[in-house]
């Protein structure tokens, strides 16, 4: 999408489609409210040169303003554009970012219905409930793209409708830095194309993204990014004893790969981060076998991976001073003769054994191991992100993204995050109550505990692995994937985290 700027008025610039934002006023909270045009993004004054058509279609067909809520218009040649698009911005005491985001879905939405290439709109210059206008612009540019995501690679060429909307014109009204507005451009088309990107990689089928497809297009990634990358083979990964993570990879036709990303800032680093991130191709649960109906969306399982490539390629581009490091193991949980079996034992890479309680519990394994690789670099700061446990929809539902971690101020930091994105995320207790379930058998640790507060034992068992390092764990099992369109998110991978991670580690 191109994304330009111009000092035309609403009436003369050169647009498919002229936008036009509205707040829902409303008198109490008995009252439903109605569109209000305003001054500062030209609403009043189109208005007044259709001669109070638009005021007048607000009223007589009851346009109310709700978020994201239109009304197309057409104006007959009194403008250079066909048609005039009333799009609600909600009420003003209800105003985030988010909003926008959902605004420019919308935007997008009927811009391709109505076959339009370009639209055109006036940037507010004053801020908005403190947001100032670069952040609107990064949001609302977010909402252009995702707002047209769809997962078509396997679709016939001759079925797809084509996207019309490319050209995206920013009316400017008085003297504002363009530099601001292009930076916040830039950042909000980064942020949208890498979510676009995790999508991608977990809506293909299992077969199209085996450890070795996935491992490629990390390497593919980083080397476009100019970003050092190491990928293990299975020869590395036996060296390195990994053998929790040997352990989930031996029922599996297809040879494990751990891979390796490294950012480096120019000067010195304010702080060192490691992000690790579960790469589980597929999943069918090995022995401990899943139901159909889990089984289904279990391509998904590798969407923590996903998560950190992007974010890499995000980190590459906006370069902040952390220095980061991405550590994947990817491999695929199937059965075979030489799969493990409930009830094995094997030796971690720290040196713990691991009693095999469930097979399916094969995430918390493979990531044992990668943390304990990353917590050998003696970063600052660990962050893993995994589809960890199923047991996170019934703590959490499928929206939230449950938090745990060793270090308070790193959780704070995260949920903090987590709100000013509208990702909504939620902390749950590292609650040691729960941790005798995972000791008091004939190895130092089982896989699985005996509570059902599966997701919290999860978080248990991992913190094994990071000795003293501050870590944060996010169970994204849930947010991850989603059954229903949701806004800017259609039905499969959501990409979520994607925008709070990105915030706190350029923050840091």
């Amino acid at each position: 999408m191109k994304f330009t700027f111009s000092r035309d008025s609403l009436e003369t610039v050169k647009a498919d489609l002229i936008v036009v934002l509205c707040q829902q006023k409303v008198k109490d909270k008995d009252d439903k409210g109605i569109a209000i045009l305003q001054k500062a993004d030209g609403g009043i004054a189109l208005d007044k040169h259709l001669g109070g058509l638009l005021s007048k279609i607000i009223i007589d067909e009851t346009f109310r303003g709700e978020t994201a809520t239109s009304k197309l218009i057409y104006t007959s040649g009194k403008t250079t554009a066909k048609a005039v698009l009333l799009v609600g911005l909600g009420k003003t005491k209800e105003f985030t970012p988010e909003v926008l985001r959902k605004v420019g879905a919308r935007i997008t939405s009927v811009a391709n219905e109505v076959k339009a290439r370009s639209v055109a709109g006036i940037i507010q210059n004053e801020s908005v409930k403190g947001f100032a206008p670069s952040t609107r612009i990064e949001a609302l540019v977010e909402g252009f793209i995702l707002g047209g995501y769809k997962f078509e690679q396997y679709k016939d060429k001759k079925d797809i409708e084509p996207a019309t909307f490319k050209d995206a014109i920013f009316c400017q009204q008085g003297g504002r830095p363009a530099r601001l507005l292009e930076e916040a451009i830039n950042k909000g088309t980064t942020i949208a194309n890498a979510i676009k990107f995790v999508r991608d990689m977990v809506n293909t089928p299992s077969k199209d993204m085996t450890p070795q497809i996935l491992s490629a297009k990390a390497k593919e990634i980083a080397t476009e990014a100019h970003l050092s990358c190491e990928v293990w083979d299975l020869k590395k990964i036996k060296e390195e004893k990994m053998g929790l993570f040997l352990a989930v990879a031996r029922g599996s036709e297809n040879e494990p790969k751990f891979v390796h990303i490294s950012y480096k800032p120019k000067g010195k680093p304010r702080s060192k981060i490691a992000l690790v991130g579960k790469g589980v191709t597929f999943d069918t649960g090995g022995y401990d076998l899943k139901p159909g109906r889990h089984m289904l969306a279990m391509k998904c399982d590798m969407a923590g991976a996903a998560t950190c490539i992007a974010l890499m390629k995000i980190i590459a581009e906006l370069k902040p001073s952390v220095e980061v490091d991405a550590y994947m193991p990817m491999t695929d949980n199937m059965i075979d003769a030489k799969a493990e079996v409930p009830g094995n034992i094997v030796t971690a890479r720290n040196g713990k054994t691991v009693e095999i309680i469930s097979t399916d519990a094969e995430g918390r394994l493979i990531l044992a191991d990668a943390l304990s690789v990353a917590a050998e670099k003696k970063p600052d700061y660990i962050i893993d992100m995994a589809t960890l446990t199923g047991g996170v929809l019934y703590a959490l539902g499928e929206i939230y993204t449950a938090v745990l971690g060793n270090d308070q101020k790193l959780v704070d930091k995260y949920i903090k995050a987590a709100k000013e994105e509208s990702e909504p995320a939620w902390q749950l207790p590292l609650a040691s109550e729960y941790k005798k379930g995972l000791t008091e058998g004939i190895a130092d640790l089982k896989n699985l505990g005996k509570t059902r507060a599966d997701t919290i034992v999860g978080g248990l068992f991992l913190q094994e692995f990071v000795g003293e390092t501050k870590w944060m764990h996010l169970d994204i099992a849930e947010s991850a994937w989603t059954e229903e369109e949701r806004d800017y998110t259609p039905r499969g991978g959501t990409g979520t985290i994607v925008r709070t991670l990105t915030r706190l580690i350029t923050s840091m």
